[in-house]
């Protein structure tokens, strides 16, 4: 079962701050919050700071160069379009 510590929650005008522990500080200046529906829990992840962090992060997932590659998945040609095509007005939505 997994450990748990106790992180001190305050309060800052009319929000709620958790100071955390330093052992699971983010590095970031923004996290995704999300709260768990099976058990209500309120989850906290890092975020990623810019693209190059995103894709270092493929990077380390090790991704062979060959997944998904055309034949795999059995795409067509792309469309011809006519010249007109950029200029035809949107539909409404």
């Amino acid at each position: 079962m997994a450990q748990f510590e106790k992180a001190k929650v305050l309060m800052s005008g009319r929000s709620q701050a958790v100071r955390i522990p330093a052992e699971y500080r983010f590095t970031s200046n923004e996290v995704y919050i999300r709260r768990d529906p099976k058990n209500g829990n309120l989850i906290l992840s890092q975020a990623p700071g810019s693209l190059r962090e995103i894709f270092a992060a493929f990077d380390r997932l090790g991704i062979p160069e060959d997944f998904l590659s055309p034949e795999e998945r059995a795409q067509e040609a792309p469309q011809e379009r006519g010249e007109d095509f950029l200029t035809m007005p949107k539909r409404p939505v």
